[in-house]
């Protein structure tokens, strides 16, 4: 009798819109809420190489190793001609690289560098520009056009060759104008070093910034700069080694560190085409063509089997780079090039002083 006098009371409130409003809102308030999911972990990609090695993926690393690298992939930012604020930077960091080029060739030889000068790699000629600014110094600057274009994407190489000769010219007379040079102060000639058509024993000193890790046949350039200079002529080169860990530059540093030395050419290929299919084509054309494999050990074959007597070789490296050397990345990388050490993962800069002497051998 009881339950049923409860029930009725209970049906009549619930028939009061006011109350039954209520009742809801202490309910609702009563009730527990439903446990959130924990969140599935984040799964990094790995990459497993033909010998079965896992490779764990960081997609960040290329972001802190070439905080540029997009723009190196925008066939349209590539394309277009640099800004006068990019052209006013790059000759301010010309300015240092030459005083330090200057203060490491005197420190090493004692000498100045001065006379006539052939700059190797000179882009838009701002280190040739200053160079030129020096007392006693008369500035060649030699570039070849097709390097440029084989690293921007969808690009027919051959084909664009006067194209891009001409923006250069373009590029580098502005790059005057602001460094407030005299109109020809610089010759620029388009040159290959390793097959240099310039003349014998023409040069009191050779030097590049940044260059040398491009230049295909390192052996063949530093034969034909053993036969520009004049006896007793120098030679200054810094350079950002292939075996660093930032050595890939823009198109070829992968998503692990070393992943460019680590891999073969065969994995390499089987990455990008893989995790970078948008890049496949900029990327390996860089790859074999625009980087070489040369180790400390090889920059000394190749400077003494030229005749030169090397100087100095003083390798930049960075100790923050020990904390990411895994203890396997060495072994990995010697599996491939056999000749790479320690210095050379960790030297993420080389500079080569060296001189031909006043009676030389040709190279064999």
């Amino acid at each position: 009798m009881w339950k049923r006098a409860i029930r009725w009371v209970i049906r009549l409130g619930l028939g009061n819109t006011r109350l039954r409003s209520v009742l809801e809102s202490e309910l609702k308030a009563r009730r527990k809420p439903a446990p959130t999911p924990e969140p599935a972990p984040l799964v990094k990609p790995d990459f497993v190489d033909r010998l079965g090695v896992r490779h764990p993926l960081d997609p960040s690393l290329r972001d802190r190793l070439k905080p540029s690298w997009r723009a190196m992939l925008d066939p349209v930012a590539l394309a277009k001609p640099p800004s006068d604020d990019a052209l006013r930077d790059r000759a301010r960091k010309a300015t240092l690289v030459v005083a330090e080029a200057s203060a490491l060739v005197a420190a090493a030889t004692g000498e100045r560098l001065a006379g006539r000068i052939l700059e190797v790699g000179c882009y838009d000629g701002a280190a040739a520009y200053q160079l030129a600014a020096r007392p006693g110094t008369a500035v060649v600057a030699s570039d070849l056009s097709r390097y440029y274009l084989v690293q921007r994407p969808g690009v027919a190489v051959e084909e664009d060759l006067g194209g891009q000769q001409a923006l250069l010219a373009e590029i580098r007379e502005r790059a005057r104008v602001l460094a407030d040079a005299a109109p020809g102060i610089v010759e620029f000639v388009e040159d290959d070093i390793t097959g240099s058509t310039l003349g014998s024993a023409s040069f009191d000193a050779i030097v590049s910034f940044e260059v040398l890790e491009h230049v295909q046949d390192p052996g063949a350039a530093f034969a034909g700069m053993a036969r520009l200079l004049r006896p007793g002529g120098l030679l200054f080169h810094d350079y950002n080694p292939f075996f660093s860990a930032n050595g890939g530059h823009s198109p070829c540093t992968l998503d692990f560190p070393w992943g460019h030395a680590r891999l073969d050419p065969e994995d390499f290929e089987r990455y990008v085409r893989e995790l970078r299919p948008a890049e496949v084509d900029q990327a390996l054309r860089f790859y074999r063509e625009n980087l070489n494999r040369m180790t400390l050990a090889d920059l000394r074959t190749a400077v003494s089997a030229a005749g030169l007597e090397l100087v100095a070789v003083v390798p930049w490296a960075d100790r923050a780079l020990v904390l990411r050397l895994e203890p396997e990345a060495l072994a990995e990388v010697q599996r491939i090039h056999p000749m790479a050490s320690l210095d050379d993962l960790l030297s993420t800069f080389v500079a080569v002083v060296a001189r031909r002497p006043n009676a030389i051998e040709p190279s064999r």
